[in-house]
């Protein structure tokens, strides 16, 4: 309110309640007919400051924070300007809390929570006090302008050995905005079956070597791509690999392969282990024949062993076993003698008769061809009394001939021949023809009556 009051040698100015904007320069004049006079008086008001010049801008937000900036006011209250106050509010809360003071128009903000949305706004300080606020215009919601990125290709297995495995893999489609930083190997631990941090390696390389792996163990690998958004889900597993060296020349492990002598009938299995990188490919033969499967043999092949069942041994499988190993690396091979005992084949034929009498005749046959893989012992004769049709025992023999003496006169006869060793009887070599038991003589003085009548 403004009051002013003239009297003849006097006046009076009185402004009340004075604001910021009755700041400025008054003059009083004072005049007569004589002349004018004139005087200035200024006056000052000072006032806490206009709030900041906006617009109150936010960038570079990210999950945690964001920068604020922002104009002085521009009516600074007639003193100088000592800082500025910056407050947030969660829009949720509907409450203001101070964040940071600051001598300069602009502003790092801190502490926010991911996901939330928030309002900011600063005051403008002097000696008188604080201005009206500058608020922000929309909300913002503190998140990162970058996400984790998309997960990177299945990796593949360039190369391993016993103790580390070299890897490859691609580049997620999505970098999420933000630089790969790095990528993290994990190897699946073989006893807990746990997924374990193995290595890492700057983000422009999309290979690495994991080192420390146990030998004889089997493995995974996955890779995660990390930028400033965090880890990426992992990738898909590799292959499974077992540490142990690529590329090794076959051995064949001798401990189950030892010359055997069995009898016919039993069976014959043999167990053999065989070493080599890659598995070596292995192959059978008896007597250089190669062995398949059939009903009598049974041949089962797996990457590091191999198995033969030979279920009823017989005479033929008797001879030369081999077992051959192959791989890019070499090849080792092995054989054993088998040896199939059997009763003998049968006597050789034909069972030859001569020098027949009435008492007896002379036997003659061949060796067996095959003795059973136990010499011969001896040879049992029989004959066969066509009368009665009974095979009895005649005699024996060490030799394949034999002669008889034990006949009945006039007695119709055949005969057989059985070769017996340690392990049996072998079938009988039969006579093709029956004989009868009597002296030649008859014939023979008919011949020379009738020579002499001639």
């Amino acid at each position: 309110m403004l009051k002013i009051d003239n009297e003849e040698y006097h006046t009076s100015f009185v402004l009340q309640k004075v604001q910021r904007s009755d700041t400025g320069v008054y003059t009083v004049t004072a005049r007569n007919d004589s002349g004018v006079d004139t005087v200035d008086v200024e006056l000052q008001v000072v006032s806490k400051p206009s709030k900041p010049k906006g617009p109150l801008k936010v960038s570079d937000v990210t999950a945690e924070g964001c920068k604020l900036k922002w104009e002085p006011p521009e009516d600074d209250g007639g003193e100088p300007i000592t800082g500025y106050v910056v407050e947030r509010m969660d829009v949720e809360t509907g409450r203001w809390v101070p964040v940071t003071t600051t001598k300069t128009p602009e502003a790092d903000v801190t502490g926010l929570n991911e996901g939330k949305d928030y309002q900011f706004r600063v005051k403008a300080l002097n000696s008188e006090g604080e201005s009206e606020p500058l608020v922000t215009d929309v909300p913002t919601t503190a998140k990162n302008p970058y996400t984790e990125p998309d997960t990177p290709g299945k990796p593949e297995l360039k190369d391993w050995n016993k103790d580390h495995a070299d890897l490859k893999w691609t580049p997620p489609k999505n970098d999420g905005g933000a630089p790969i930083e790095k990528y993290v190997i994990e190897k699946k631990d073989p006893i807990t079956g746990k997924w374990q941090k193995a290595v890492e390696v700057p983000g422009n390389k999309t290979e690495a070597r994991v080192p420390d792996l146990q030998e004889g163990q089997k493995y995974q690998f996955r890779v995660k791509a990390v930028n400033k958004g965090g880890d990426s889900k992992p990738s898909p597993p590799s292959d499974v690999i077992t540490a142990k060296d690529r590329f090794v020349p076959p051995k064949i492990d001798r401990t189950n392969l030892k010359d055997l002598t069995v009898r016919a009938g039993q069976h014959i299995r043999l167990d053999v282990k065989v070493s080599g990188e890659p598995p070596p490919k292995k192959t059978w033969f008896l007597n250089k024949a190669r062995i398949e499967n059939r009903d009598d043999i049974n041949v089962d092949l797996e990457d590091y062993k191999t198995k033969l069942v030979i279920g009823v041994a017989k005479r033929e499988h008797t001879g030369t076993l081999v077992l051959k190993a192959e791989n890019d690396s070499g090849r080792d091979e092995a054989s054993i003698e088998i040896k199939v005992l059997d009763k003998p084949s049968k006597p050789e034929g034909p069972l030859r008769i001569s020098d027949v009498h009435k008492e007896g005749c002379t036997l003659k046959w061949n060796p067996p061809q095959d003795d059973g893989g136990v010499p011969i012992e001896y040879y049992a004769v029989e004959k066969l009394d066509t009368a009665t049709g009974r095979w009895v025992p005649a005699g024996r023999s060490k030799e394949p001939k034999l002669e008889l003496n034990n006949l009945e006169p006039g007695q119709e006869y055949k005969f057989r021949v059985s070769a017996v060793n340690a392990e049996g009887e072998s079938e009988p070599l039969e006579a093709e023809q029956t004989i009868v038991a009597k002296n030649p003589f008859g014939k023979f003085l008919l011949t020379q009556i009738s020579n002499s009548d001639v």
